[in-house]
């Protein structure tokens, strides 16, 4: 009993939201659909484990469109389209049909296309950055040592650029107020 109210529940939601997904599937080419329809079907067999309330990318894309600026929204959306990319290339590789891999290849080369054309930009080496940072090793105490060594002048660095932004941000503002009184 309990089931059929969470199913009926999840249904629910995806009809309240089905407007929402048909207008952002409009914006997918025809044939891209198509491939993306086929591989689903080819390798989603059980529904249930898509709802179990833990997306990969959807609530990311729900708070970058809050919190982040344009500049950081291409950026994140370019690590994004690589994420999906190596996945694709994963299951490409671990494919025995020769169909499903040709999908992948078709919807890599649709997402290859939109990140070259739409997101263009130095996302790879700003990637290289994060992974580098990502595996510091915070228990070394080389590590811990240089890091205090070179705390000040980052911090004086993340200042500047606090400031910046924020010197953007009220140009932005008084614009906005001049064309509202204009």
């Amino acid at each position: 009993m309990i089931e059929q109210q969470v199913m009926a529940f999840v249904w629910g939601v995806c009809l309240l939201t089905s407007g929402w997904m048909t207008f952002a599937e409009a914006s997918v080419p025809e044939n891209l659909n198509k491939s993306i329809d086929e591989l689903k079907t080819y390798y989603i067999k059980d529904d249930r484990e898509l709802h179990n309330a833990n997306p990969i990318f959807l609530r990311a894309l729900k708070d970058i469109k809050v919190n982040l600026e344009q500049s950081e929204q291409k950026l994140l959306m370019s690590i994004i389209m690589d994420t999906y990319s190596r996945i694709f290339i994963r299951m490409q590789n671990e494919s025995q049909d020769k169909s499903m891999k040709e999908r992948l290849e078709h919807v890599q080369e649709h997402l290859k296309n939109l990140q070259d054309n739409y997101f263009p930009g130095k996302s790879a080496e700003l990637k290289t950055y994060a992974e580098t940072f990502w595996a510091i090793k915070e228990n070394d105490p080389i590590v811990q040592h240089k890091a205090l060594f070179e705390l000040k002048r980052v911090y004086r660095e993340a200042t500047q650029l606090r400031n910046m932004n924020n010197k953007d941000r009220r140009r932005r503002q008084a614009k906005s107020i001049r064309r509202q009184k204009s």
